[in-house]
C-alpha cells in the first residue's frame, strides 16, 4: 500500500480555553491505569488509556467530576504524562502500519493463518489474536466492510434503503482557534448536527490542512440521530461472512480509533478498504454489503441506551471476575465456543442478552432479504 501514513513531526499545539490542567489529566490517567487491565501489552494499553482520558475530559467523566474540558486533546495528555507527543503518534501509527502490512501480505499470496505481523507478534499486541486460526480472505472482507460502514455516505444509503434515521458525520482537521471564535467547542461539534453549516464553517476557515498550527482531528457531526454499535458491527460481520470477517471488522475498528492521533491525519480505515477493493481480486463483497452492515449495526430508536458500543479500550478490558474481555466473548459466541456471562461496555446489557438481540435482528434481516416463496 504505497500511501502508508509516514511518521513526521507536527508543530506543538498552543493551550486554549477548555483544556484541562496537566495535574487533573495525570490524576485521571493514574486512576484509570490503577483499575484497568487490557488484553494487550502495557505499551499499547497506555496508548489507549490516554484516549480514554481525552473522552473523560470532553464529557466530564472520571476525576473531572462533571466539569467538561471539551478542547483537551491527546497532545495535552501526552505532555501532562511527560511523554513526547511525536513518539506517541508514531507508536500508534506503527500499529496501523502492521495491519496494512498484513493486508499486503495476504494480497501478495503469503499463506497466513494467524493475526500477526511478519515477526509473529499479534497485531495490536493483543494476546487473544495470537491464538486464532483465521482465513485471511475473511479477514480482508471484514476489514473492507468495517472500514466503510461508518462513512457518512454509506450511512445515508442505509437510511434511505431501510427507512432508518441513523446519525452520521466524519472526522475533520479542525482549527481550534477558529472553533473558539465561532463560539463552539469540540463537544458541541461532535454532538449537534451541522450538515447545514458546513459551507459556513469552510468560509470561516474551520477546516484546516495537516501541519497548520492549532489543528486537531475532531469528529464533526452532520446529522443527529441514533448511532451504531461497534459490538454489533463486529458480530454482524461474523454472522454475514463468518468468524474471520468479524476479526477483520475488529481490526478496522481499531484503525478508526488509532488514526485519531497519528503523525499525519487521514481516514485510514477507509483508505485500507479502498486499497483492498483495488488490489484484491477475490474480495467478493461490495459497498452494497457495507450498507447492509451499517443497517445491521445501527441502533434502533427503541434500543438507544440498551445496546453496547464498546470503544477499543472496552473491547480489550478484562473483566477480572471472569478473566474475559468483550472481544473474546464476541469471538467465542461466533465460533460456537463457551463464554461467560458478563456486562458489556457501560452495563447497557450483558452478552447473553446482546447475542439474543443479534440473532433476532439478523434473522429478521435475512427473512426480509430473502422472503420464502409461498
Amino acid at each position: 500500500m504505497k500511501n502508508k501514513n509516514k511518521h513526521g513531526n507536527r508543530s506543538n499545539q498552543a493551550r486554549l480555553e477548555g483544556v484541562a490542567s496537566a495535574q487533573i489529566l495525570r490524576d485521571d490517567f493514574a486512576a484509570l491505569d490503577a483499575k484497568t487491565v487490557l488484553r494487550c501489552t502495557y505499551d499499547v494499553e497506555q496508548l489507549l488509556l490516554m484516549q480514554s482520558v481525552e473522552g473523560h475530559a470532553h464529557a466530564g467523566h472520571g476525576l473531572f467530576y462533571g466539569k467538561r474540558y471539551p478542547n483537551t486533546t491527546i497532545d495535552d495528555i501526552a505532555r501532562a504524562l511527560r511523554l513526547d507527543p511525536a513518539m506517541v503518534k508514531a507508536d500508534r501509527q506503527d500499529l496501523i502500519d502492521e495491519i496494512v502490512d498484513f493486508v499486503e501480505r495476504v494480497i501478495s499470496g503469503e499463506k497466513i493463518t494467524a493475526v500477526s505481523n511478519a515477526e509473529g507478534e499479534p497485531l495490536l499486541r493483543c494476546g487473544t489474536l495470537r491464538h486464532l486460526d483465521i482465513d485471511p480472505h475473511g479477514v480482508l472482507q471484514g476489514l473492507y466492510l468495517g472500514g466503510l460502514r461508518d462513512d457518512a455516505e454509506i450511512r445515508k444509503l442505509a437510511n434511505r434503503r431501510y427507512g432508518i434515521e441513523m446519525g452520521y458525520g466524519e472526522c475533520r482537521l479542525v482549527n481550534q482557534r477558529v472553533l473558539h471564535q465561532l463560539g463552539l467547542d469540540g463537544y458541541e461539534l461532535s454532538q449537534r448536527g451541522h450538515e447545514d453549516e458546513i459551507e459556513e464553517f469552510e468560509r470561516a476557515g474551520l477546516f484546516a490542512e495537516d501541519g497548520d498550527p492549532d489543528v486537531a482531528f475532531m469528529y464533526v457531526r452532520y446529522r443527529e440521530g441514533p448511532g451504531a454499535s461497534d459490538d454489533a458491527a463486529i458480530v454482524m460481520a461474523g454472522k454475514m461472512l463468518g468468524f474471520s470477517a468479524a476479526v477483520g471488522c475488529f481490526l478496522a475498528d481499531a484503525v478508526d480509533t488509532l488514526e485519531k492521533y497519528v503523525p499525519k491525519y487521514s481516514d485510514q480505515d477507509s483508505d485500507i478498504s479502498a486499497y483492498i477493493a483495488d488490489n484484491y481480486a477475490n474480495l467478493d463483497v461490495t459497498r452494497d454489503d457495507a450498507v447492509d452492515l451499517a443497517y445491521l449495526c445501527a441502533i434502533p430508536e427503541n434500543m438507544v441506551g440498551r445496546l453496547p458500543d464498546c470503544s477499543l479500550r472496552h473491547f480489550l478490558e478484562v473483566d477480572r471476575k471472569h478473566d474475559q474481555c468483550a472481544l473474546e466473548s464476541h469471538l467465542a459466541y461466533l465460533a460456537g465456543r463457551p463464554y461467560t456471562r458478563m456486562e458489556l461496555d457501560h452495563g447497557e446489557c450483558d452478552n447473553v442478552e446482546f447475542y439474543r438481540y443479534i440473532e433476532e435482528r439478523f434473522a429478521a434481516f435475512k427473512a426480509a432479504k430473502h422472503p420464502s416463496v409461498g
